[in-house]
């Protein structure tokens, strides 16, 4: 059952309900999940980076579930599913550790802990989600996913053909928001070249970091899920996406 946080005296995005709660099991929960973070934490702090990575996440999740259910984009839907709902999760654990005042990844918390003032813009703070869940969780979701299903090997039938084509959807979810907030800034007067720039360039990384990530989770894939050798690997994905999580959330002048 949703949680009815519209109930609750939410006066801190870490009181928020949604963030306490457990793994999903489903697709649908993945999306009804987020649209309780995006909707409890927009409420709270509008601008803070859980809000606004969850509404473009949320926008990425719906995007790949309607690929799914229409049939024809990815040769594996199951797969696809699987991997979505891991994918998902890995956020999700992330944002009950914190919310629990618990051990958060470094990639996270740097996210997380961004001020609700509105320094750093949209994209931003979209961005550097990404950059966490890409650079630090999805090697992992990938490999559980390829376990759980039964694969031989990392890259049996079509799994590498599917992941990619989710980068089409990943770009094209960032340019939508790029072109909203470039939009929002013209229509103030506001300067956007280095606003545009940064879209860019924030484009181009995702697509990097998921051929990164492919990379990452074929060095994990002869590892065992619990091992020192994981961990460690683990622990210096984190440290890379948070040095680059932190780059990216810069005050832009202007």
């Amino acid at each position: 059952m949703p949680y009815s946080w519209e109930d609750a005296l939410v006066a801190d995005a870490r009181d928020c309900p949604a963030l306490r709660a457990g793994d999903a099991t489903s697709v649908v929960e993945v999306i009804d999940r987020l649209t309780e973070i995006r909707d409890c934490t927009g409420k709270v702090a509008p601008e803070c980076g859980i809000a606004q990575f969850s509404e473009l996440y949320l926008t990425i999740t719906q995007c790949i579930w309607d690929h799914i259910q229409a049939g024809g984009f990815f040769a594996d839907g199951g797969y696809l599913a699987r991997l979505d709902v891991n994918f998902g999760n890995r956020y999700f654990d992330a944002l009950r550790a914190w919310a629990g005042g618990q051990q958060t990844p470094r990639a996270w918390q740097v996210l997380f802990e961004v001020p609700n003032d509105g320094e750093i813009t949209a994209i931003q703070l979209a961005g550097a989600g990404v950059n966490a869940h890409i650079n630090f969780d999805l090697a992992v979701a990938t490999v559980d996913t390829g376990r759980e299903m039964g694969d031989a090997e990392l890259d049996t039938g079509s799994r590498r053909e599917d992941y990619a084509k989710v980068n089409d959807v990943f770009a094209e979810r960032m340019e939508t928001l790029l072109r909203d907030l470039l939009e929002a800034r013209a229509a103030k007067g506001e300067e956007s070249e280095r606003l545009s720039a940064l879209g860019r360039l924030m484009t181009r990384i995702v697509t990097a970091a998921r051929q990164f990530a492919w990379e990452d989770a074929t060095e994990l894939w002869s590892l065992p899920r619990r091992s020192e050798a994981w961990d460690m690997k683990e622990q210096h994905m984190d440290a890379v996406a948070y040095l680059v999580g932190r780059s990216l959330l810069i005050d832009l002048p202007g």
